[in-house]
């Protein structure tokens, strides 16, 4: 391991956000009683996202059209290690899922040395079946292609260093970026580990669904010759 010891000031947190006027100052608000050093990349949202952000937020950035959760998090990446010296960066949804109580984890374990810290949710009790069910899928599949058990791959909160992020960084636009995340790291010698999560499902129709995990599943037989 051995990321010579990052601090939690050096950690920047990326929040991609696409029509999520409905749940962005919420979440920014419990948010910054956590951590200030946030990143927020409205994704052409036709809401009040940008505005909502540009009056909570001090580091904003916007796509002027929608290109995808897949491109925010590596806009917000590139941004953070690039532009404000990030050494870590930790992907959080916007629509006030991910408990940001929660990143204490997350840091604790880029302290430990960790290069990926990937957050795994309770997926018996509170997932509805079909996401469940889809990840749990997901998550075989990629154990049988790579050889590598991850859990919750389709879970959008997850740390990376800056040396982490050079070896993984991704092509994918969509959702599948969780995908392509999930593949590069079982294929790579990158060191990991997961931490429990709290999750709230407000809209169980919107996110990831059980057929968008089925959809990127094809995907899978395209990395394996590939990678």
């Amino acid at each position: 391991m051995g990321n010579g010891s990052i601090t939690r000031s050096q950690v920047w947190i990326i929040i991609p956000a696409h029509n999520e006027a409905q749940y962005l100052g919420r979440f920014l608000t419990k948010l910054h009683q956590v951590s200030t050093r946030t990143v927020v990349v409205d994704d052409g949202s036709s809401d009040d996202s940008w505005r909502i952000a540009n009056n909570l937020n001090r580091h904003n950035l916007r796509h002027c059209v929608n290109l995808g959760k897949g491109a925010a998090l590596k806009t917000g990446a590139e941004y953070a290690f690039g532009q404000l010296g990030a050494k870590a960066v930790v992907f959080m949804d916007s629509d006030d899922q991910h408990d940001p109580a929660d990143l204490d984890k997350f840091f604790y374990q880029l302290k430990q040395g960790y290069q990926v810290v990937l957050g795994v949710r309770d997926l018996n009790n509170t997932m509805p079946a079909g996401r469940r069910w889809g990840n749990t899928i997901i998550s075989l599949a990629v154990r049988g292609l790579f050889g590598v058990y991850l859990p919750d791959i389709l879970c959008g909160y997850k740390a990376v260093t800056r040396a982490a992020y050079q070896r993984l960084k991704w092509r994918a636009c969509h959702y599948d970026v969780e995908l392509e995340l999930a593949v590069r790291l079982a294929t790579s010698d990158l060191s990991y580990t997961t931490v429990n999560v709290n999750t709230i499902y407000h809209d169980l129709d919107r996110g990831m669904t059980s057929l968008d995990a089925m959809r990127v599943l094809f995907n899978l037989l395209g990395w394996r010759l590939v990678v």
